[in-house]
């Protein structure tokens, strides 16, 4: 993954600059130390403002910052840091009353800044980084100016080295030193006496030496350890545990590559995937009813065999239904009605028998006009949804028995047009 790391030199340009310098150069726009890096080389780095930038990385591989995390950092005293507990069930109650906790904390008006926050978790303390609206605004204005799509924003301090270690960003007369999640800005003959009143047992200085003096008036068991880079230390220390992004809420990044645009890709690919899984679906529900289909018209055939062993096989549901009414209408004009009755009610039944689970086997008795069928079903509800379709069509049911089997129940049922 490669990173684009902007480190802010100076502070945010004022409104009144952004509006007279909007459009062009200018040596009062903000100044900034860019590097690229790449897992964990350093591919380029140089200093520019933000109108110059882009002319300055157009000279780099084009392809390696086109999928590029463009992370700009901007001075510690922008943000303030703050850490708290806060009472709730969830970390939708705990994020409401988030601001009146760290109201105490803030001088300004709570509801003009902007908060965000880290992990939030029920019992666990949450850690915070505040800054005001209209400084974030500022920032926003300003990146868009310079058509920079940034995916991160996070203050120096954000990026200081572990809880047990002391980071000193040090510039010109004045040292920032970051330590336990808390900063402070002093005079640079105020660091000394800043250190000692700290638990820290390494110090990492960023930026300009220590001075022999300095170093001599530190602890001697306190190491000390020298970064002369800021923006490459930046970038190594964001590599490892990246801080929390003040784009968050109303200044979330959207249609980004990180962003809605991939969401959405991603949710189009799972609607395709369930479309084809359903399509699939249906088309084995098919395939399972044309194969319960064949079944059923196989042991029809088999049963005519059964009783006309001299005949050919019929091959049709239509065809069995004909040779059916042809063998009992040669019965003679006497008891032709019975015949005709048979089939009419081998008819009417023989659709609501097959759907509903399989015949195991089938007897007419003539002279009552009733048929027993023998079933195997799913279930008792079956059994109720055979009776009342019948009973819609004009035919009398009788369950003569019912009894649970491996799978399923048996039924026996007898079945005969209402008189």
């Amino acid at each position: 993954m490669t990173t684009l790391l902007l480190r802010i030199i100076d502070s945010t340009p004022t409104r009144q600059d952004l509006e007279t310098n909007s459009g062009r150069g200018s040596e009062s726009d903000c100044v900034l130390h860019w590097v690229v890096g790449q897992q964990d080389q350093i591919i380029a780095q140089g200093q520019a403002t933000g109108p110059t930038l882009n002319q300055q990385l157009d000279a780099l591989d084009s392809e390696a910052l086109e999928n590029a995390n463009i992370v700009v950092v901007i001075p510690t005293e922008q943000v303030l840091l703050l850490s708290c507990q806060v009472p709730g069930r969830n970390s939708g109650q705990i994020r409401q009353a988030l601001p009146y906790a760290l109201e105490e904390y803030v001088a300004a008006d709570i509801e003009t800044m902007h908060i965000a926050a880290g992990s939030i978790k029920a019992g666990q303390t949450i850690h915070c980084a505040l800054i005001g609206d209209e400084q974030m605004s500022r920032w926003k204005s300003w990146l868009a100016e310079h058509q920079i799509a940034a995916d991160v924003l996070v203050s120096e301090a954000q990026l200081a080295s572990a809880a047990e270690d002391c980071t000193v960003f040090l510039a010109g007369g004045q040292a920032t030193a970051v330590y336990e999640q808390s900063s402070a800005t002093v005079e640079r003959e105020e660091l000394i006496g800043l250190l000692e009143d700290l638990s820290a047992t390494r110090l990492v200085a960023v930026g300009e030496e220590l001075s022999e003096l300095e170093r001599s008036q530190l602890d001697a068991e306190l190491e000390v350890e020298q970064h002369r880079n800021v923006a490459t230390f930046l970038l190594e220390r964001y590599a490892k545990q990246p801080p929390i992004n003040l784009f968050q809420g109303p200044y979330a990044v959207v249609n980004k590559k990180t962003g809605s645009k991939k969401d959405i890709t991603t949710l189009a690919k799972l609607a395709a995937v369930w479309g084809v899984i359903y399509i699939i679906g249906l088309g084995v529900q098919g395939m399972w009813s044309s194969y319960q289909a064949g079944q059923l018209a196989a042991d029809n055939r088999n049963r005519y065999v059964e009783l006309f062993p001299q005949d050919s096989v019929p091959i049709t549901a239509a065809q069995l239904r004909r040779r059916f009414e042809g063998k009992l209408r040669n019965q003679g004009q006497q008891a032709s009605a019975g015949p005709i009755r048979f089939v009419q009610l081998l008819g009417d039944t023989a659709p609501i028998f097959s759907a509903k689970g399989s015949v195991q086997s089938l007897s007419y008795l003539q002279d009552k006009e009733e048929m027993t069928v023998e079933m195997e079903l799913k279930g008792y509800d079956q059994v109720d949804e055979i009776q009342t379709e019948l009973r819609s069509r004009g035919i009398d049911i009788e369950v003569v028995s019912a009894g649970s089997i491996d799978g399923g129940v048996s039924a026996r049922i007898r079945a005969s047009y209402a008189k």
